[in-house]
């Protein structure tokens, strides 16, 4: 019996065991803890998906682009790509995420447009802003962790993405099926750099020379062109988000009813060739509209004061001869149509402030017509401003030049040939358009 009571056999695995409890518990808390953190990756990756997706979904709708889907809105977007990732929020019918969550367990899904401040972290919700943000979250009991006081554990995650407009466009095609922006013939397109876009397509009938530095071409819907033009000079991007029409507001302008037949009347000026025919106009904002007008070799027409000339049904030929402008916008009604030729000297610019509408500033043509126009310039043809043109096809080349800093051309579909002029510098800030990205930003 004392030989019994003296025996220490098993007394150090006993103490071993003893030992042990502590360190699996801490073993345990480490796995608990494990578990957190893969939840958490996986609710960052849920609410990266799910803002970029909002962004995406906000951008497109931004733009008004008819290639928007727009059965849903960003929000659905986001909530969408969520649960995609298995984030839903708890009770949701819409979405389906994990068939069952464990005992106790709910999630969170939030996305909201807005402003955010990049220094301070603060976000504040706005139908107007160009962030959106996506926070997903878990909210589950603790198990282990218990024992150090915690009863239930939150796991979050947050991400903002911003609409940014990193690049100006100087051309841009609207039509958003087919191809809306074609350059060929051997293209020499200088300016000041800015980007060239298409809502749809982009197509090269060759490979185009840009003059200068910061020119981009992009495009929604990919490139076509044979072997090696789409990879050009300058930086392209044909997967582009659509645009936004900076000048969409003219399409429904009630000035768009106006009509009028009103001869272009002649008369004498010094700037005249004595030659040929001297049509003098002058602004007709306050009533009627001007019809037919064909300049040819030796004829003059001079807009003689800046202003709104309005034209209606009215075939305008500027085949030769001279034309001249300063500060004059004019808007093209009912079924006009324009061409320019090669022979002709043209020099007109648009007014910084449109006196007869602001939403006019800017803008040196407004055609609201769909005839197919032609501006084929020989050298001596300097349009300055916006140039819209939002249903007609307009062929833009030869060569053309800029009477100043701000050439832009925005049509239904652009096709530029030969030498031309462009550039965003200068525009009046309604007339600008920029590109769309959706860029991570927290």
């Amino acid at each position: 019996m004392r030989n019994m009571l003296r025996c220490r056999r098993g007394s150090v695995a006993f103490a071993t065991v003893i030992a042990l409890v502590p360190l699996i518990g801490v073993v345990a808390l480490g796995a608990e803890a494990g578990s957190w953190y893969v939840t958490k990756q996986h609710a960052q990756t849920a609410a990266d998906a799910a803002a970029f997706s909002g962004g995406l979904t906000l951008a497109c709708s931004i733009s008004g682009s008819s290639n928007c889907d727009t059965a849903q809105d960003y929000v659905y977007r986001g909530k969408e790509f969520a649960a995609q990732n298995k984030f839903c929020n708890t009770g949701d019918t819409v979405f389906t995420c994990a068939s069952s969550l464990a005992a106790d367990t709910t999630q969170t899904v939030l996305i909201d447009q807005g402003a955010y401040d990049a220094v301070t972290g603060a976000w504040t919700s706005s139908t107007s802003g160009t962030f959106v943000r996506a926070s997903v979250s878990q909210h589950q009991p603790a198990y282990l962790a218990a024992v150090l006081g915690l009863s239930t554990v939150d796991i979050g995650a947050q991400a903002i993405v911003q609409i940014q407009n990193p690049k100006n466009l100087c051309g841009l095609g609207l039509n958003s099926s087919g191809t809306s922006l074609t350059i060929g013939g051997s293209s020499i397109i200088t300016g000041t750099g800015c980007a060239l876009m298409s809502d749809s397509a982009v197509k090269y009938n060759s490979t185009p020379t840009f003059v200068g530095s910061d020119w981009a071409v992009d495009a929604v819907a990919g490139c076509k062109a044979s072997s090696g033009h789409c990879t050009i000079s300058v930086p392209y991007n044909y997967n582009m988000l659509p645009v936004v029409n900076p000048l969409k507001v003219l399409d429904t302008e009630t000035f768009n009813s106006r009509t009028g037949n009103t001869p272009p009347p002649q008369g004498s000026d010094p700037r005249c060739n004595s030659k040929g025919k001297c049509y003098l106009l002058t602004p007709n904002s306050s009533a009627g509209a001007y019809k037919d007008i064909t300049v040819n070799n030796n004829d003059t027409l001079i807009f003689t004061a800046s202003g709104t000339y309005f034209f209606y049904n009215a075939s305008i030929k500027i085949n030769s001869g001279t034309v001249i402008g300063t500060g004059v916008t004019l808007v093209l009604l009912g079924t006009s149509s324009l061409s320019i030729g090669s022979g002709a000297t043209v020099n007109l610019s648009a007014p910084a402030t449109n006196t007869f509408s602001s939403d006019l500033n800017g803008v040196l043509i407004d055609d609201q017509s769909s005839a197919a126009v032609s501006i084929t310039g020989g050298g001596t043809v300097a349009l300055s401003g916006a140039m819209y043109f939002p249903k007609a096809d307009v062929t833009y080349g030869g060569t053309v030049q800029g009477a100043s800093t701000c050439a832009e051309v925005i049509a239904n579909t652009l096709t530029i040939n030969g030498n031309v002029y462009l550039s965003s510098t200068g525009c009046g800030s309604n007339t600008i358009t920029s590109t769309q990205i959706v860029a991570l930003v927290h």
